[in-house]
């Protein structure tokens, strides 16, 4: 079990998630090297399982990165297990991909702001 987050280029315009289109098609996240250099800028101990899954092992946190084997790439999805130090790493790369994200624990847009919240509801979960 882990707190996933979604990373997609996402309408700026959209509030909520329900607020986007039944027929939007996001366009790529960018070529497989740009974004596994935003990966690795993000998440310096970044290490690649195969190609199309990657694996973060800091004494802080632990997550794996699954990025698909399309080039470019469409979208990426976090499987976090963690506190809440990992936020700021999690929005540097969405920053940085220039992108958004949908926090599993919410339903709606990733904001690290309440992010915290949504860390703790999950390790509450795996706790109980």
């Amino acid at each position: 079990m882990s707190w996933d987050v979604f990373i997609q280029h996402l309408p700026a315009s959209a509030v909520h998630v329900a607020d986007i289109p039944d027929d939007f098609v996001p366009l790529p996240l960018g070529p497989r090297r740009d974004v596994l250099e935003a990966i690795a800028d993000a998440f310096p101990m970044v290490r690649a399982t195969d190609e199309t899954w990657l694996t973060v092992d800091d004494p802080r946190f632990r997550l794996e990165i699954f990025i698909g084997a399309e080039d470019p790439i469409e979208a990426i999805t976090l499987h976090i297990r963690s506190d809440a130090t990992v936020i700021p790493f999690i929005t540097r790369l969405i920053d940085r991909l220039g992108a958004r994200a949908i926090d599993s624990w919410t339903g709606e847009f990733f904001d690290p702001e309440t992010a915290t919240e949504s860390v703790q509801r999950w390790q509450h979960y795996v706790e109980t």
